[in-house]
């Protein structure tokens, strides 16, 4: 399902259309409603991440345990391509969540994804995502930011609880999502500047580290690779860093605070083995741990997919709320 599919459905919807609503428009199409469903949206995570998982961390142990030697080369060769898939199938899954949650930023990432996985190959395939996941990371740096005034301190609410933008704006539109969007990462670059204690907090650290991930893969590509590797990746670790802390924007309870590492977040679960995935990444590159362990290549797919089934479930559970 395309992202003009989801778009024209919700049109249809809204009522573009007078006299459609009044014939069919009333009548959900069963295909493109079952595909708009987060049931079929996490099965299909499931099944291209899941076995996209299993596939790439079995190509990494034969590949240095040898159990079936004969089959190694056309393991590669599917893990490649299966990996790439996923990618691409799971990054159209995101695309139409974020068409719905109208999230511009982490939207275009999402798209920008499909293309990626076309033009990368297995090797780079990590590498050159950290432009796409840059941008993907705007549904968290926007759901995670808080409502501040001009000195950039938290607005409460009327029972003193601590407000935030939030990551969906189905119920703002796409035009206050845009204006949203830009103008609180200024505030937030602004902030650190002025305050440099500000990136302890989760979306200032990740909206500076996902500036400069975005930068890393094409200083790589302009002949660099060690030195773009270096930002991509260590970038990385530092915004999954910030996702350990990741927390439910919705949730008033006083426990919701951003000081404590929250396991039980599917986000934060998915840091973790994307901190892991660019530790590996990064070392692949370098003769003496490359030649020592094999296939490092499919260690760090299988990883990142891994991440990529939790991080995918964990947007869905960006709850709609009216703010505005």
């Amino acid at each position: 399902m395309s992202i003009a599919i989801a778009g024209a459905s919700e049109h249809q919807a809204g009522g573009i259309i007078p006299s459609a609503q009044t014939t069919t428009s009333k009548k959900p199409y069963p295909l493109i409603e079952t595909l708009k469903s987060d049931k079929t949206k996490r099965a299909l995570n499931y099944v291209f991440n899941g076995g996209s998982t299993a596939l790439s961390l079995f190509t990494f142990l034969n590949g240095n345990f040898n159990f079936i030697n004969s089959i190694q080369e056309k393991l590669e060769k599917a893990s490649e391509i299966f990996a790439r898939t996923a990618f691409a199938k799971v990054s159209m899954i995101g695309a139409i969540d974020l068409w719905q949650k109208k999230n511009p930023l982490a939207l275009l990432g999402y798209a920008l994804s499909v293309p990626t996985a076309i033009l990368s190959n297995g090797y780079n395939l990590w590498l050159a995502s950290g432009i796409t996941n840059g941008l993907c990371n705007f549904i968290v740096i926007t759901d995670q930011r808080e409502i501040v005034d001009k000195n950039g301190d938290p607005i409460p609410d009327e029972n003193g609880n601590v407000q935030y933008v939030n990551g969906d704006f189905s119920n703002r539109g796409w035009e206050k999502a845009i204006t949203t969007t830009f103008s609180e990462s200024f505030k937030m670059i602004k902030e650190v500047v002025k305050k440099p204690e500000k990136i302890k907090k989760i979306s200032h650290s990740v909206l500076i580290s996902s500036i400069i991930e975005i930068f890393g893969p094409l200083v790589s590509f302009a002949g660099f690779e060690k030195a773009g590797s270096f930002l991509r990746n260590a970038s990385n670790v530092a915004i999954e860093a910030g996702l350990l802390l990741h927390k439910d924007s919705n949730d008033k309870s006083p426990s919701n605070n951003h000081s404590k590492i929250n396991l039980k977040s599917p986000i934060a679960q998915s840091g973790i083995l994307w901190m892991t995935t660019s530790i590996i990444d990064f070392l692949k590159r370098y003769d003496f741990v490359s030649e020592r362990v094999n296939n490092l290549t499919y260690l760090s797919l299988g990883f990142d997919r891994a991440a990529s089934i939790l991080f995918t479930n964990g947007i869905f559970n960006v709850k709609k709320t009216n703010n505005g």
